[in-house]
Parts: structure tokens; sequence; C-alpha cells
């Protein structure tokens, strides 16, 4: 060690104005209250992690949740377009008197299959073109089922999707 720090070594020991007497057990009063730091702070801040993380809880609960609800509803608009176009292709293959019922049960298998449930359904298909080629539009509504976000109190969300297909002449018997 250098002569200068031994000297400022010795000075901080040696000086009694430096010196803190400790409060007693019973003075919890006067008690410093030490941060991480090392640094002094009020009696008043004691607690205030706790009190902030009580109050951010249940914030970020709410904030998660609704993260959650709009993965949810996004995810079911991309499955409920998928079943559109699979119901729409499927229509198109088969004679326009049998259009809408293979629309509905190809719309409806897909559904299963990707997991969504609706708690209202509705198919409609029909022809838009009489010229050549023909058209089949396949229009579906869906009331998605809000299982899992009451906690939110949201309303059920109708959710609709169309898709259109050239009628393939060659595969029905028009």
């Amino acid at each position: 060690m250098s002569r200068l720090s031994c000297r400022v070594l010795r000075r901080s020991l040696v000086r009694p104005s430096r010196v803190r007497s400790l409060p007693h057990a019973s003075d919890s009063s006067s008690m410093p209250s030490v941060d991480v730091s090392g640094r002094e702070r009020p009696l008043s801040d004691r607690g205030s992690a706790t009190v902030e993380a009580v109050l951010l809880a249940p914030t970020l609960m709410v904030l998660l949740l609704f993260v959650i609800h709009l993965g949810r509803w996004s995810s079911a608009e991309a499955r409920l377009r998928t079943a559109a176009d699979h119901a729409a292709r499927a229509a198109s293959l088969v004679h326009p008197s049998r259009m809408s019922s293979v629309a509905r049960n190809a719309a409806l298998d897909n559904l299963v299959a990707a997991g969504l449930t609706c708690e209202r359904f509705a198919v409609s298909a029909a022809i838009l073109h009489q010229s050549d080629p023909r058209v089949v539009e396949v229009a579906l509504e869906c009331d998605v089922a809000r299982a899992g976000l009451d906690a939110l109190a949201v309303t059920p969300r109708r959710l609709s999707a169309s898709s259109s297909e050239v009628v393939d002449r060659w595969r029905t018997d028009s």
C-alpha cells in the first residue's frame, strides 16, 4: 500500500466524528433503512415494492388475458377463412343442387378438425355468374365461443368469411 492510502485509512479509523453508535433494538424509528446500493432511504419508503407489486399484478394479468383474447380471435378468423376455402372447393365439384349441403359438410368438417367451436354457424352457397365460367361463392358466419375468456367479460364475436371457386364443368353433371 502506498503512504497516501495508509494515511487516509488511519485518519478514517481515528476520527471519532465518523463513528456512529448503533441504536437500541427497541428504538426502531431511528434505524436507517438501507437499499441494495447501500444508500439510506427514508422509512416511509419501506414496503413500497410490495404495494407496487400488488397494484401491478392485476393490471398485468388483464393485459395478458387481452393479448390471449386477440390471439384467439385472429386464429379463429384464419381458421374460418380456411374452412370457407375448403367449402368453396368442395361445392365447385358437385351438381348445383347439392352445393349448399356439400359446402356445409366440408366447412363443418374443417372447423372440427381445426378445433374451432361456433355457438351459431351459418353457411350459404350460391352461383355468382351464370355465364362461362360459372363461379360458386360460399359465405360462412360463426359466433365464436368465448370459453376461457370469462374474466374479460367479452361478448360472443361474429366472424364471417367467404371464398369463391370456379365450378369445374367436367366434374359436375350440370
